[in-house]
């Protein structure tokens, strides 16, 4: 097997985000999830952390779409217990804090994700930098 071919887990992963978007075209929503949260243990489980990240990421996009602000944070949290200076995951629970209007707890992550773009290396933080500015125009006074 060459480098770029994906391992077992990784070829279930891919099978699971395909399945869950099928599900989600369907409303079927509740299943996507339920399918998510089984490959986010079998990812935590094989210490697959970049697909923990992506599955986190992918079902709290679905619970934010069904309004399910608990759920989001939920995914969020579980981002953070594997990257905990995660910019994705940190403007979520921003996000996700500022819809339920716990507007100090929403800074707090806002301001959190600013000092993690600002002082890192993430490869996007350009863009993640301008998008969170735009959301947030103070946040470097926090």
């Amino acid at each position: 097997m060459s480098g770029s071919e994906p391992n077992k887990y990784q070829r279930q992963f891919i099978d699971v985000m395909n399945a869950s978007i099928q599900l989600m075209r369907r409303d079927e929503n509740e299943e996507a999830l339920h399918l998510l949260d089984e490959a986010i243990a079998t990812a935590t489980a094989q210490k697959e952390n970049v697909w923990v990240l992506t599955l986190c990421h992918h079902a709290a996009v679905i619970s934010n779409f069904q309004g399910n602000l608990p759920r989001v944070t939920q995914y969020y949290k579980r981002s953070l217990a594997t990257n905990p200076d995660n910019p994705r995951a940190l403007a979520g629970l921003a996000d996700a804090a500022k819809q339920r209007g716990e507007l100090e707890l929403a800074r707090q992550y806002a301001g959190r994700c600013y000092k993690v773009l600002t002082e890192g290396n993430d490869l996007l933080k350009k863009e993640r930098l301008e998008m969170l500015l735009a959301e947030w125009p103070y946040v470097a006074q926090y």
